[in-house]
């Protein structure tokens, strides 16, 4: 009779079992998925970066003086030197954008990536029990 008893608790409880680990195997597979992810932004991200901080210490190249051996030196438009201007400051304008952006999404992925491994921790502690 406990054998019998034993046998039907076990059966009863695989199932279960059997449910949380696929459950738990289809949340790691997420959480690589994630973490790719999450790399392949925080990459992004570092040469948004660089780009952006290449560009704040770039000079405009209309300003760059001509060789000191020349004899003459040509005297930039006005109207070219703003429109330079303008061009640098939309392209820092538009990296800072994109880092924002990269910022609020990495943060997200994160933040995913926290609450699958609580549950799969709570799931495996549920199985253990």
């Amino acid at each position: 009779m406990r054998s019998v008893l034993l046998f039907l608790l076990l059966s009863l409880s695989t199932p279960a079992w059997a449910d949380t680990a696929a459950e738990i195997s289809q949340l790691e597979k997420t959480l690589t998925r994630i973490q790719q992810e999450s790399q392949s932004t925080y990459q992004q991200f570092l040469m948004i970066q660089e780009l952006r901080r290449n560009e704040i210490d770039a000079p405009l190249p209309i300003t760059i003086p001509p060789s000191l051996s020349s004899n003459s030196i040509p005297i930039p438009k006005y109207e070219e030197l703003v429109k330079e201007k303008q061009e640098k400051e939309e392209r820092i304008k538009k990296y800072t954008d994109d880092l924002d952006r990269l910022k609020a999404r990495y943060t997200e992925l994160e933040n995913e990536k926290k609450e699958i491994f609580d549950r799969i921790n709570s799931l495996e502690n549920k199985a253990e029990e």
